[in-house]
């Protein structure tokens, strides 16, 4: 099974700033989503920072570096928001509620935390 199938009800790709709630069922399938484009992202955002931090007395790479880091986590945010959620720090999202409340979700767990 492929990670595509695993999601089928997780379809729908929102406009950036859009509100959108979501039902805890379906707010558990957004999470696992989310944790495979939050992996990826952290992956590159891992090897870009470990090349800044080899190139920090080169100013000319290191920009190169810390403006590629800055689009990773700039990516991240927007395919977070596309798929409904907030980012509120790098790979902790905030899912809004059906019922007015939100839940929060921090990568690598799995486990949606609910508020009021």
């Amino acid at each position: 099974m492929n990670n595509l199938e695993t999601f089928d009800n997780v379809r729908h790709i929102f406009p950036v700033n859009k509100q959108n709630n979501f039902s805890q069922d379906e707010a558990k399938q957004l999470v696992n989503l989310l944790h495979i484009v939050t992996q990826k992202s952290k992956n590159n955002i891992n090897a870009y920072s470990g090349q800044l931090n080899y190139h920090k007395n080169s100013p000319k790479d290191a920009k190169f570096y810390q403006d590629k880091l800055n689009a990773e986590i700039q990516k991240w945010s927007e395919k977070v928001r596309r798929l409904g959620a907030v980012p509120l720090s790098l790979y902790k999202v905030k899912i809004k509620a059906s019922d007015e409340t939100y839940y929060t979700w921090e990568f690598p767990g799995i486990e949606l935390i609910h508020y009021n």
